[in-house]
C-alpha cells in the first residue's frame, strides 16, 4: 500500500489513476479523504517565486530534477431472440477465460460540433427506466475488474450517430462512476474496394443487444466487420474489444503496441480475444511489430490492406517508471478528411451529447447546488448538471465544492425529498450527496475556462500526469500527425463528437506541453489553476514514490499555491 498523510491508495488503484481515462474516482470516499489530506512542508513552498519552483519542486524526492438513435427496424421475434442468444453464448465463453484474471488486468487511461441541441424538456415526474433485455450486458461486471462504472450494474444504452452519410459512424455509451458518466465511443468507417471493403471498427464498445443489432444493419447494407481494431492500451476500450470481437470470427483483430496487465503480465487472450493466428495482428510501426506478433501474415503483408484508406501514426508506448504505460494510433481517414484519435483531445460545449441526455438522471443529481435541493427536468437544469460532470470528470476535484462531513452527508441521505431519489438510484449508494457547490452558479467560470468554446484540447490528467513525462516525444508524434495529414475533423474517442478542426487547431492542444519555465516561457492548463489541486498533487506523490517520473513541463505549477492542497501562512 502506498501512504501518504490520510490517503491510502493500493497500487492498483495508482496505475488506473496514472492510465486514466475516464474512470473517475469514488466520489465519496476520495473527497472524505482528500479533505483531510495532510500537504508535505518540503514539497510546496507557497512563497517561492514561479521559476524556483519549476526548477525544484517538480521532483519531490529531494533531487532536482528540472524540467440513433437506435435504428428503427421491424425484426422478427426470432431474430431478437438469435441475437440475444449468440451475445448471452459470448458472455459465457468470456467468463470462462476471463475471470480468474480480470480482477488482476489493469491499463486505465478521459464536442459544438455535435450537431444536436436538446429538445425541450418538461417539469414531469422524474423516473427510473425500466430495465430492457436489448440494453445490458452483465459481462462488465468481470470485464471492467469489478469496478462498478456505469452501464455494467445497469442499463447499457447505445446511441448512434451517422457522422459522413454512407461512410462513417459512431457508437456512443456511458462511461462513468456515482453519475460522473461521459460518452465512450466506437468509429466504424466502411472501407473502400481497394481496401477489401467491408467495415473497420475503431475501439469497439460493449457488444450488447443493441449494439450487434445496429453492426448488423451496417453489415448488411455495407459488407462484413473485416477489421477491428484496439488503437490504445486503455482500460474502459480493452475491456469490451474482446467481447465485442467475438460477434465477428471472420475478422482480423488489430492491437495497439505496448498492451500491458497488472500485476503479471498476461496475454490478450485473456480478454476474450479469440482470433488467432492470421487474424490476431498488431498495429505496425514503421512497418515493425513485435515478435510475439510477427506471423506469417505479418511477414508476408506487412501493410495492413486497410492502409489503402487509412494514414496511422502511433505514440508510445511510454513506460511508466513503476508499471504500466500509455500509447495511442491515430488513424486519418483519406476520402472524408477525418482524424479518428482515442484521448490524446477532447472537445466539451455546454449542449449535453445525446447518450448523456437518453436518460437525464445523472444530469440532475449534479444540477443540485446541495442534497436539499429539488429540481426540475429542465433544459437549465441539464446544463447546468452537465458542465459539473464535466469538471468532475476532468480534474475529479472542483474548486467550487465544499465537502459535507461523512456523518452529516449519511444523515441528509436519508431525508432526501422522495421526488429526488431516483436521480441516484442505480448510480449512487445511498443518494449520497457530500459535496455542496457554491451559489450563483459559481462554477459556470471554472466551465468555460475548460470549454473553451469547443475547441480541442488535452486532457489535463494527461498533461499532468502522463504526457508531460515525455513532452518532446509526445510533440514530435502531433507535429507528424499535422504535417501529414490534412484533417479537417477530428472524430474522438469520449465527450463530442464529429469536432470540426484543423491541424492548427490540433497542434495548439498540446501547447500546454512547450511550457518551458527556465525560459519563462508558461503555457496555461486548461482548467482554471485552483482546480488542477487534485493532478497536481498526484502529480507530486506519484513522483515521490516512484510510480512516474518528474514531469518535464514546467506550467509554474500555481495550483500548489492556488489550489485547496496550498500551505497555508
Amino acid at each position: 500500500m502506498i501512504k501518504s498523510g490520510t490517503i491510502c491508495l493500493p497500487l492498483l488503484q495508482c496505475a488506473i489513476l496514472i492510465q486514466l481515462v475516464y474512470i473517475i474516482i469514488p466520489a465519496q470516499s476520495l473527497l472524505q479523504s482528500i479533505s483531510s489530506l495532510t500537504v508535505s512542508q518540503n514539497n510546496i513552498r507557497s512563497r517561492i517565486p514561479i521559476r524556483s519552483r519549476c526548477e525544484t519542486v517538480l521532483s519531490v524526492d529531494g533531487s532536482d530534477n528540472t524540467h440513433h438513435s437506435q435504428r428503427e427496424g421491424n425484426d422478427e421475434d426470432n431474430n431478437n431472440r438469435r441475437i440475444q442468444n449468440a451475445v448471452k453464448s459470448t458472455r459465457r465463453k468470456f467468463l470462462s477465460g476471463a475471470t480468474a484474471s480480470a480482477a488482476i488486468t489493469a491499463g486505465v487511461t478521459i464536442n459544438p460540433q455535435l450537431s444536436y441541441a436538446a429538445k425541450t424538456v418538461t417539469s414531469t415526474a422524474l423516473s427510473i427506466p425500466p430495465p430492457e433485455p436489448d440494453l445490458t450486458w452483465p459481462l462488465g461486471k468481470v470485464a471492467f475488474s469489478l469496478i462498478p462504472l456505469s452501464g455494467t450494474f445497469s442499463r447499457r444504452a447505445t446511441v448512434e450517430e451517422c457522422v459522413v452519410p454512407d461512410t462513417i459512424w459512431t457508437h456512443d455509451q456511458l462511461q462513468g462512476i456515482v453519475n460522473v458518466n461521459v460518452p465512450v465511443r466506437q468509429i466504424v468507417v466502411k472501407l473502400s474496394e481497394k481496401a477489401g471493403g467491408g467495415l473497420f471498427v475503431y475501439n469497439p464498445v460493449a457488444p450488447t443487444p443493441q449494439v450487434i443489432k445496429m453492426m448488423r444493419a451496417l453489415e448488411e447494407k455495407h459488407g462484413p466487420v473485416r477489421h477491428i481494431v484496439l488503437g490504445t492500451v486503455a482500460l474502459e476500450h480493452k475491456a469490451t474489444f474482446g467481447p465485442f470481437a467475438q460477434n465477428f470470427p471472420d475478422a482480423t483483430v488489430w492491437l495497439q503496441p505496448g498492451q500491458w496487465t497488472f500485476p503479471a503480465g498476461l496475454p490478450i487472450e485473456f480478454l476474450g480475444v479469440t482470433q488467432r493466428g492470421i487474424r490476431l495482428r498488431e498495429i505496425p510501426v514503421n512497418g515493425q511489430v513485435s515478435k510475439k506478433y510477427l506471423n506469417r501474415a505479418a511477414k508476408e503483408d506487412p501493410i495492413p490492406q486497410w492502409a489503402a484508406d487509412f494514414g496511422f501514426e502511433t505514440l508510445g508506448p511510454i513506460n511508466f517508471k513503476s508499471v504500466g504505460a500509455f500509447s495511442e494510433t491515430a488513424f486519418f481517414h483519406k476520402s472524408t478528411k477525418s482524424l479518428l484519435v482515442t484521448d490524446v483531445v477532447v472537445s466539451v460545449t455546454d449542449t449535453p451529447p445525446k447518450i448523456i441526455q437518453e436518460d437525464p438522471r445523472a444530469m440532475l443529481f449534479h444540477a443540485r447546488d446541495s442534497i436539499e435541493e429539488v429540481v426540475q427536468d429542465t433544459e437549465e437544469m441539464r446544463k447546468r448538471g452537465w458542465r459539473r460532470m464535466v469538471q468532475f470528470g476532468l480534474v475529479f476535484f472542483p474548486s467550487q465544492i465544499d465537502v459535507v462531513p461523512f456523518g452529516r452527508a449519511i444523515s441528509e441521505a436519508s431525508k432526501i425529498d422522495t421526488s429526488m431519489k431516483p436521480l441516484g438510484a442505480d448510480g449512487v449508494p445511498f443518494s449520497l450527496y457530500p459535496w455542496t457547490w457554491h451559489a450563483n452558479d459559481a462554477d459556470a467560470k471554472n466551465f468555460k475556462a475548460i470549454s473553451n468554446g469547443g475547441e480541442l484540447f488535452c486532457p489535463p490528467i494527461l498533461t499532468k500526469l502522463i504526457l508531460d513525462r515525455e513532452p518532446q516525444r509526445t510533440l514530435d508524434w502531433v507535429d507528424s500527425i499535422c504535417k501529414k495529414f490534412d484533417f479537417t475533423r477530428v472524430i474522438p474517442c469520449h465527450l463530442n463528437n464529429n469536432v470540426k478542426a484543423t491541424p492548427k487547431q490540433f497542434r495548439a492542444a498540446s501547447d500546454v506541453l512547450t511550457s518551458d519555465g527556465k525560459q519563462g516561457n508558461f503555457k496555461n492548463q486548461r482548467p482554471l489553476e485552483e482546480d488542477l489541486a487534485l493532478l497536481q498533487k498526484a502529480s507530486d506523490l506519484l513522483t515521490k514514490f516512484g510510480v512516474v517520473a518528474a514531469s518535464q513541463v514546467c506550467d509554474g505549477e500555481p495550483a500548489r499555491i492556488k489550489g485547496r492542497f496550498a500551505k497555508r501562512s
